[in-house]
């Protein structure tokens, strides 16, 4: 790969990284949101047919604007945490420790209360359980009380019949899969461990679902959230019927998106409090190379990490959809969720196959593998846009990075 020239003058964009020949236009296009100011600071990492053609880094890690962005920069990624819980549920199946056709129920006994009983682990993980909002009063103090919490899922009646609609799990995602990789693993680990054991720990990355005491938390990128009030004045993707939903209480995406109700916004959980915890639906701490590297290992078939190739073939099929259809209960828009990844469908083609999976998260950052194109692809930010997917900081360094591709297939 060639070292990246910055094209644009003065420091604001600040680009480094490497390009392969041949993907030179990426760079400007990456570049451009940090030069308008649009983006603080960012990472993108691309991998095609097992080469890392894309690594770039630019801006900013804090608003000071005193440290630069580099290789060695992470951040908390949102919901890109639910892609890694995952590919964490789809280790563990591949292990034979759970099934996706199993009920949840045959895992975990007391989840079967309120009509619970006939939900399956593909169901639950496909966001399609009615767990979204949960009564669970939750806090930075408890969001680590996992034992607290499952039992209040367990116990609580849905918020629709299972498996007939999806909606965003934002936070409930994570704990589900904790819980059920805790009580069929010989070690009794949860989702953290397992996930630094069994995924990141193989394949030597900088990712993790509750950050350790030796990481130099010098190399975090801060977040630059924003306000309930950003959603009107800053509108870019985000549906309108979901952002005025959020603002109102009762409905279910507030009920889902702010428990716990912090009004500074999402980036009030960029803290330490947050970070240690590893929560599995919003809590991962990842730079863009790592993440990348976790998605080329699914993208080349995932024997590095033992997966099999039931398993394989089905996350690039996906699970069945819901019976009455692909409307986000939550986000008040289409959307597939499959298996704790996010896939391609009619209205939202992120990757050129179907065979795709990944997964967006607020804010704008999305990182996916598409393992019948060989593509793996991370794209990460510290400054929260207001939308909800295609976020067109991201969008024009994808649009750029499959305009390279088809020029030099």
């Amino acid at each position: 790969m060639k070292p990246v020239a910055n094209t644009f003058s003065g420091v604001q964009s600040r680009v480094t990284g490497h390009v392969a020949p041949g993907f030179e236009p990426v760079v400007q296009a990456f570049a451009a949101p940090i030069q308008a100011r649009a983006a603080l600071g960012a990472a993108c990492t691309i991998y095609h047919c097992g080469e890392k053609v894309v690594d770039l880094q630019g801006g900013w890690k804090e608003k000071s604007r005193t440290e630069g962005w580099d290789d060695r920069t992470a951040a908390l990624v949102y919901s890109l945490t639910k892609g890694l819980t995952g590919m964490a549920a789809a280790v563990a199946v591949s292990r034979g420790l759970l099934s996706y056709d199993e009920p949840v129920a045959d895992v975990w006994p007391e989840f079967a209360a309120h009509g619970k009983g006939r939900m399956t682990i593909g169901e639950a993980l496909s966001e399609q359980g009615g767990l979204a909002a949960i009564d669970f009063k939750l806090t930075l103090d408890n969001m680590g009380d996992e034992d607290a919490i499952c039992a209040a899922i367990a116990a609580q009646k849905p918020n629709w019949k299972p498996g007939e609609h999806s909606g965003n799990h934002a936070y409930s995602l994570g704990w589900i899969a904790s819980e059920l990789i805790h009580r069929r693993d010989p070690q009794g680990r949860r989702l953290g461990r397992f996930f630094a054991e069994e995924v990141a720990g193989p394949l030597g990355v900088d990712v993790f679902l509750g950050l350790p005491d030796t990481f130099n938390r010098d190399r975090l990128a801060r977040i630059e959230g924003f306000h309930m009030q950003d959603l009107f004045i800053r509108h870019t993707t985000m549906p309108w019927p979901l952002t005025f939903a959020m603002c109102l209480p009762g409905t279910l995406a507030f009920r889902t998106l702010n428990n716990p109700l912090i009004l500074e916004g999402p980036g009030a959980l960029d803290c330490e409090e947050f970070w240690r915890i590893g929560q599995g639906g919003a809590g991962g701490i990842a730079s863009s190379a790592g993440l990348a590297a976790i998605y080329q290992a699914f993208a080349e078939g995932g024997e590095k990490l033992g997966i099999t190739p039931e398993v394989m073939d089905y996350l690039k099929r996906g699970h069945t959809h819901p019976k009455k259809g692909l409307r986000d209960e939550v986000l008040t828009a289409d959307m597939y969720y499959s298996l704790g990844f996010e896939k391609p469908f009619d209205e939202w083609e992120f990757a050129r196959t179907r065979s795709a999976f990944g997964s967006f998260a607020v804010g704008g950052s999305l990182a996916f593998a598409d393992p019948d194109d060989e593509v793996a692809y991370a794209w990460i930010t510290n400054t929260l846009g207001t939308g909800k997917w295609d976020d067109p900081r991201e969008k024009i360094v994808r649009d750029a990075f499959y305009r390279c591709l088809e020029t030099i297939a």
